[in-house]
């Protein structure tokens, strides 16, 4: 009977705690996958919803992404890696804000954009009446801003600046945003790393920008067992359909074909051969597309298949034989399936996956689109030719912290340095004594580290507590005694401490120093 009572409790709990984890997102398990991580971003996923006290959490919107401090560290160190990375390869930044006319992004206005964007598009009408949209992708924004720009700006700097349509590589970190479910891996806005190359018609750049990825993969320990780069060609799905017999003249047809082969890893066989049904393949016809798509993932399988002395089987060969001579190859596999971005994408397309999770979001993706932009004239026609990439944070962090041990261990500060706030009694308020003490603070965020000034308590050990739970390596104690000042130093890492004297300051800031190299 009692054990029937206590089962009855548990269905009981169980169900009142599923109810408040729907209504509010702080309950849901850090281990949902349809989260960003944990209690902080099951706040932003539900932050539009109904609390249990029936109130709208108003800093965000459903699918925000919000990041306290521990996740922020996580997002900076990633964001940094970005940053080093384009710098290492000689990419110029660029900044641009998040609102645009949103013509820009319907294809009012010529240009980049995908039936996709339009769907997606977070809309409205300002005051004057006026048509704006949050930026859904950078491309489109990016190709504008170098159109109108032209040479206007940049030539007559006083700090030698090179004029816009003298520089081939751009990058930036754009905040996007799309009205899309949220999901697993997937957010309605997310930050997004992007990298282009303009004015350069031959493979080379494609070379350069997946050599780029590469490098970022190799630099925050992943390898090319873990992550693949599946690599096609727009032209390639002509030429399958040629080697079915099955060649269409018709526009429309094969943009829905397309959309169907990018459906070919996200739903099951039966429902991709039931959507090629419709297209109007027959079973044996939809048994060839498959063997295609799963025969043709090496350089030889594809010129096996293909015409050697077609333009996109020399494009390919060229991006392989130059990867080889980077030591990246083995990153590659061919993929006819990937069709991403095949509304503007005219030539190479990519997209990186986890190899565990082939099925997954798409780490990043790129592809070239040239001629995307109508009515260049003279130096703009540099314009014509353009390669990009652009990888979401989302994604990629998950990843990254699945594996784990590339995510730094959460710390606020290198040295915790303990005073008594004004008021406690402690000998330390003295005048005397508090400035030798901020001379020591002073001195060791001049020698280049994070210093965190703990006056809250007049209680040493919980200041003492604090820098552990912060992450410090180093706790500061002063201590006033009949004989004078000194300063405990504990080493948190080993529970050990000296006491080293207050009139000696660079003494005091080079053994701090010391210690901390010791920790690391």
């Amino acid at each position: 009977m009692f054990a029937w009572l206590s089962l009855g409790w548990i269905v009981v709990a169980w169900c009142r705690c599923l109810r408040r984890s729907r209504d509010f997102g702080a309950f849901v398990a850090p281990g949902n996958p349809f989260v960003h991580n944990g209690a902080i971003t099951a706040r932003m996923t539900h932050a539009v919803g109904a609390n249990s006290a029936g109130k709208v959490a108003l800093y965000t919107v459903r699918g925000g992404q919000c990041f306290l401090p521990r996740e922020q560290q996580e997002q900076r160190q990633l964001q940094d890696e970005w940053l080093s990375l384009s710098k290492a390869f000689g990419f110029a930044e660029y900044s641009l804000g998040v609102l645009a006319h949103s013509e820009l992004f319907t294809g009012a206005a010529g240009g980049v954009t995908t039936d996709e964007h339009r769907n997606e598009l977070y809309e409205f009408t300002d005051r004057k009446g006026r048509r704006l949209a949050l930026r859904g992708d950078v491309t489109p924004q990016f190709m504008a801003m170098l159109r109108d720009e032209g040479e206007a700006s940049g030539v007559d700097s006083p700090c030698g600046a090179v004029a816009p349509s003298q520089l081939s590589k751009w990058f930036t970190l754009a905040d996007c945003w799309r009205y899309e479910r949220p999901g697993h891996c997937r957010r309605r806005n997310h930050l997004q790393w992007t990298c282009d190359i303009v004015g350069v018609a031959g493979p080379e750049a494609e070379i350069e920008l997946l050599t780029m990825l590469i490098t970022f993969f190799r630099k925050v320990g992943l390898t090319s067992k873990d992550v693949a780069i599946h690599l096609s060609h727009r032209d390639i799905v002509p030429a399958m359909l040629d080697v079915l017999g099955k060649h269409s003249s018709d526009s429309q047809w094969l943009h829905e074909f397309r959309k169907v082969l990018d459906k070919y890893r996200k739903v099951s066989q039966s429902e991709f051969e039931n959507m090629l049904s419709l297209l109007g393949f027959t079973t044996a016809e939809t048994a060839a597309l498959l063997g295609l798509i799963a025969n043709c993932r090496t350089l030889s399988s594809i010129e096996e298949v293909f015409p050697a002395d077609a333009a996109f089987v020399k494009v390919l060969r060229s991006i392989v034989e130059g990867l080889e001579r980077a030591n990246c190859a083995d990153w590659i596999t061919f993929d006819p399936s990937i069709v991403r971005g095949s509304d503007y994408y005219t030539g190479t397309a990519f997209e990186c996956f986890d190899r565990s999770q082939p099925q997954s979001r798409a780490l990043a993706g790129g592809g070239r689109y040239d001629n995307c932009l109508p009515d260049l004239r003279g130096d703009e026609r540099q314009l014509s030719h353009a390669v990009g990439f652009g990888m979401g944070n989302v994604a990629i962090a998950e990843l990254l912290r699945s594996r784990r041990g590339y995510f730094s261990p959460w710390s606020l500060a290198d040295v915790v340095v303990f005073t008594s706030p004004p008021g406690a009694g402690q000998a330390t308020s003295s005048g005397s004594d508090l400035q030798r003490v901020h001379d020591v603070i002073a001195g060791l965020r001049q020698s280049g580290l994070r210093v965190y000034h703990y006056y809250k308590s007049s209680k040493w050990n919980k200041g003492l507590d604090f820098a552990d739970r912060v992450g410090a390596s180093i706790f500061v104690h002063p201590d006033v005694s009949a004989s004078g000042m000194s300063y405990q130093v504990h080493r948190l890492a080993d529970k050990t401490k000296v006491n080293l004297d207050a009139g000696d300051l660079g003494r005091v800031i080079e053994h701090i120093r010391d210690q901390i190299s010791g920790v690391s």
